[in-house]
């Protein structure tokens, strides 16, 4: 089966780890997606904004599968958003704010609007936040917070937020799960939202059947839609379940440029 569209992920898996990507690189693999008509869609539990910053020198036929799922974007038209109810906000900060196993998380509520951030988080959680989300705004008391919610996400200084994401779904109703999402991150979106769904919109759009499509990951955030996929590519550096449910492992890692140099294979 030919390939119709490529779906990445995008950190630990299509950026190094200092945030960066061979920019020259990715210009020319642009080039050549373009010639064969393949499709490139960025499917990332980051904000739109952000992602948007990130590759707008790249040409507007770049397709977005934005908030884990919740939010899609194709050639700068909204197709798809999904918001969590407010009790679910609700819920979820109660016990994010009162478990002791998640005490100390900074909270982002991203939104439809903007991203918000308690003002009393620590210096060093904030500037990490303000890398992931545009426009950063600084509240008093995120529980007050007037916008439509696309996801919360958490981050804690350590490694443990798979346990606590399993922690969490066994608090959270089913309208809402927990996933984690790389760095010691975990997002909280609609429980029917995963990067499937997002991409499921682009194909049905684009008449594309999923053994068309190739698909990058490396966390379970990016297990929907790798499971999903006709074929694909578990970063080398990707988590043990990633690699052993994609179709393959990439020869490199993220900090190799393993996505890029996968599709040039893929496309020779």
């Amino acid at each position: 089966m030919s390939i119709k569209m490529i779906a990445t992920d995008i950190d630990g898996t299509f950026i190094r780890n200092d945030h960066t990507f061979d920019e020259a690189h990715f210009n020319d693999v642009m080039t050549k997606l373009r010639q064969q008509h393949i499709r490139f869609v960025v499917a990332s539990g980051n904000q739109l904004r952000h992602l948007t910053d990130m590759f707008q020198p790249f040409g507007s036929d770049i397709s977005y599968v934005a908030e884990n799922g919740g939010l899609v974007v194709t050639n700068n038209e909204r197709i798809f958003s999904a918001t969590l109810s407010e009790s679910d906000v609700k819920t979820a900060l109660h016990f994010i704010q009162n478990e002791p196993q998640l005490a100390d998380a900074s909270i982002v509520l991203s939104g439809v609007r903007g991203s918000y951030i308690d003002m009393h988080t620590s210096a060093k959680l904030l500037a990490g936040a303000q890398y992931f989300y545009t426009g950063l705004q600084q509240v008093g008391d995120v529980t007050k917070v007037s916008d439509a919610i696309l996801k919360l996400d958490l981050v804690w200084n350590d490694d443990l937020a798979a346990q606590r994401a399993q922690f969490l779904n066994a608090l959270l109703p089913d309208s809402m799960i927990a996933t984690a999402s790389g760095f010691g991150g975990l997002d909280i979106i609609p429980g029917h939202i995963n990067k499937q769904v997002g991409l499921m919109e682009l194909e049905q759009r684009w008449h594309i059947d999923p053994t068309e499509i190739v698909a990058f990951g490396d966390n379970d955030n990016d297990l929907s839609m790798m499971t999903h996929a006709g074929q694909s590519f578990a970063m080398a550096n990707a988590a043990p379940n990633i690699q052993q449910a994609a179709t393959h492992t990439t020869k490199w890692t993220n900090d190799q440029n393993g996505v890029l140099r996968t599709i040039d294979e893929l496309l020779s």
